[in-house]
């Protein structure tokens, strides 16, 4: 099951071949306010980069669990 990436308010999926590598480079961006590009999956499955400035992002979200929430419908 694939990852999600939630930045703020927007979000994309990790595949899982590349989880491991883009949360390392998420860890990096954060701990040393650098910038990080990432290889992730917009809402229409479309392969996308984006840019994480580690300096200035308010907030990171990892989702690691792919099941649905006790509020969401699978």
């Amino acid at each position: 099951m694939a990852k999600k990436l939630i930045v703020g308010q927007a979000g994309w999926t990790v595949p899982d071949t590349d989880a491991s590598d883009v949360f390392k480079q998420v860890r990096e961006a954060l701990t040393n306010a650098t910038t990080a590009e990432l290889q992730l999956v917009d809402v229409s499955g479309r392969p996308v980069s984006v840019f994480l400035n580690g300096r200035t992002v308010p907030t990171v979200v990892v989702d690691l669990d792919g099941d649905p929430r006790p509020s969401e419908m699978s």
